[in-house]
């Protein structure tokens, strides 16, 4: 894949960044991160979704109900907000997806592809990679000799995550000095403050999103096979490293076989020669708030703070005025709409969704 796709997919994700409203977006003295998913059909891009935010709340703040985001980092908030672009194409005359009435399953346009873009490293495993020369942060690790030559290149430290080990994992990090800090290869939690956070990292979310597909269990139900990410692309201006991406979303689970059609290669990583103006330093303050954007019908923007929908009053924080579209509940009622209209009858080892819905 050229360079070129990696810049037309950042600088596409920016535009469309840019022409958002102001609310939710950070100030100057503020950073935060950006992800979004393009569409490409024949080589016509079009940006899907996107989301924004840093943010992860405790576990004490989470909902059995489902009413609240656990969850507003950039990649989860765009991931979500794919989601519903998935649904609402499901639910109209869509030109990339069908429905077949003899499977009672969609199908997707096998011309369709899906590129994301993100402006940070995920948190967790991919994050953690060796800091080289300062002119070298942010380069792809090719595979030439060079590059691979340690007496060519002077490792200075390794960059570290604010992600934890699980606490009931057998490894821990020995946080000694150096590239020894950290272990690799394990599943972390989000980083936070104070109340520690159920929800695992970005990086352990990505890989089962490049695994498995990113439409989720309830979406798996309706279609046809699963829906993946063609390429990765990252601004000019973020340090990440090919070796660290490769361990966290594949080379760490070992050899994984997929059944026809669900065969997927890994998926291109690249830079792109665009820069993001909203980029994490140390003299700035992460951005409170979270935004959620998809392409399609009513209200697509929606900004969230703490989980829930930014602006609504107290009063109505707990109930339907204050849920996020792309909360659990909401995309479970849009699930169970789509089931409706199109007389979808789920398998009987699906029935029991029926009886285990979210709290109305």
């Amino acid at each position: 894949m050229s360079t070129n796709i990696h810049d037309k997919v950042a600088k596409l994700s920016l535009d469309c960044f840019k022409i958002l409203p102001k609310s939710g977006k950070p100030i100057s003295t503020e950073w935060t991160v950006l992800s979004c998913i393009v569409q490409d059909i024949d080589g016509e891009l079009t940006v899907v979704a996107l989301g924004t935010g840093s943010k992860c709340i405790g576990a004490s703040k989470m909902s059995e109900k489902g009413d609240i985001l656990n969850d507003s980092h950039a990649e989860v908030m765009c991931r979500r907000s794919f989601l519903r672009y998935i649904y609402d194409q499901m639910s109209l005359e869509s030109k990339i997806i069908k429905f077949n009435k003899d499977v009672s399953k969609f199908l997707l346009d096998p011309r369709v592809k899906f590129h994301f873009f993100t402006t940070m490293v995920p948190c967790g495993d991919a994050a953690i990679f060796p800091m080289y020369d300062s002119s070298e942060l942010g380069d792809i690790v090719e595979d030439n000799e060079d590059d691979l030559n340690p007496n060519k290149r002077k490792k200075i430290d390794i960059f570290r995550t604010g992600a934890k080990c699980l606490e009931s994992s057998d490894k821990i990090d020995p946080k000694l000095p150096g590239s020894d800090f950290h272990v690799t290869g394990v599943v972390r939690t989000k980083p936070g403050r104070g109340d520690r956070t159920l929800s695992v990292s970005c990086s352990d979310k990505l890989a089962k999103w490049l695994h498995l597909g990113v439409q989720g269990a309830l979406l798996s139900i309706l279609l046809d096979s699963p829906i993946y990410l063609s390429s990765f692309t990252y601004p000019s201006n973020t340090p990440f490293n090919k070796e660290a991406l490769e361990r966290a979303f594949y080379d760490r689970f070992g050899l994984v076989h997929f059944k026809d059609p669900y065969k997927q290669n890994k998926i291109i990583f690249g830079k792109s020669s665009v820069h993001f103006d909203f980029f994490k330093d140390d003299s700035k303050q992460p951005c409170p708030s979270s935004i959620s954007w998809y392409l399609g019908k009513g209200k697509r923007l929606e900004v969230a703070v703490e989980g829930k929908r930014q602006g609504v009053t107290k009063k109505k924080l707990n109930n339907k005025a204050g849920r996020l579209k792309i909360c659990k509940l909401e995309l479970f009622k849009t699930f169970m709409d789509i089931c409706e209209t199109r007389k979808i009858q789920l398998k009987p080892d699906c029935d029991n969704l029926l009886l285990q819905i979210y709290f109305w």
